[in-house]
């Protein structure tokens, strides 16, 4: 009887970006704080960041000048 191996895909780690990376997307985000999809793909391409991992950079950079705000 075969035994089944239950497959659990691992989660990447976390990752922080360089000090190049944040270079350019605080640059950008004194610029604009809601890029467009298109920059976010250019960013992601640029920088070696997924669009998704750059949109999630962008939302807790607002949200921290929120927090910062109060």
């Amino acid at each position: 009887q075969e035994q089944q191996t239950n497959f659990v895909p691992l989660k990447a780690k976390r990752r922080r970006a360089s000090s190049k990376q944040l270079d350019v997307l605080n640059k950008v985000f004194e610029r604009t704080v809601f890029p467009s999809t298109q920059l976010r793909a250019e960013l992601g391409r640029q920088l070696g960041m997924s669009p998704r991992t750059v949109q999630i950079w962008f939302q807790n950079k607002r949200q921290a000048l929120r927090t910062k705000e109060r």
